[in-house]
């Protein structure tokens, strides 16, 4: 058994963890040779040959980021004419606060106009993250609503008064029959914007 008095001299002694780090380097600072290096420098060097990142991190494209944007909008009211995400949005409010907030563009007001601007998407197989389909919900034809195709067949939009943005498939039957085409605003060989502020 340890007499009692002992412990009372080593916890005197006792540096709180905090100290002893720094006064360990202090006191080989002053020994001389004490702080030198014992690998050669030739040998110290790093090297990054035959290294590669596991998960190389990546600079969003303008196309993702414009996804994103419409897909962080999801649940937010329709609202005829709105196009905040304070106030709802329709569905041409929706594409256009997102192609203004993410991509700096200002795109015409409504799905009718935003159809005639952009490059023309010719097929389906060609859609690609980012493009804006088109549909005509009032039947004739005629351009009357638009989404964010977002990848995977499918894409976001504010749908009518009393629902909430939201992902629809395209190969639903209500939207399959309704589609009309897709324009591009986004130059997809360098990321850049098509149309003009």
């Amino acid at each position: 058994m340890t007499p009692p008095t002992r412990k009372a001299r080593s916890a005197l002694f006792r540096l709180p963890a905090f100290l002893s780090a720094p006064l360990l380097a202090l006191t080989f600072s002053w020994l001389p040779g004490a702080a030198q290096a014992s690998i050669p420098s030739e040998q110290a060097r790093a090297t990054l040959s035959g290294l590669s990142l596991a998960q190389e991190p990546t600079v969003p494209t303008l196309r993702e980021r414009v996804v994103q944007a419409g897909l962080s909008a999801i649940g937010t009211p329709y609202s005829w004419g709105g196009d905040d995400a304070a106030e709802g949005f329709d569905c041409s409010g929706l594409v256009l606060y997102v192609f203004r907030e993410i991509a700096g563009l200002e795109l015409p007001r409504t799905a009718r106009q935003q159809r005639t601007q952009g490059d023309t998407v010719s097929n389906k197989k060609l859609l690609k993250p980012g493009d804006l389909v088109f549909f005509a919900t009032r039947g004739r034809g005629i351009t009357s609503h638009v989404g964010i195709y977002i990848g995977q067949d499918k894409f976001v939009h504010a749908p009518r008064r009393g629902a909430k943005v939201r992902v629809d498939e395209m190969k639903n039957p209500y939207w399959s029959k309704r589609y009309l085409g897709a324009r591009s605003y986004i130059d997809t060989a360098k990321g850049q914007m098509l149309a003009q502020k």
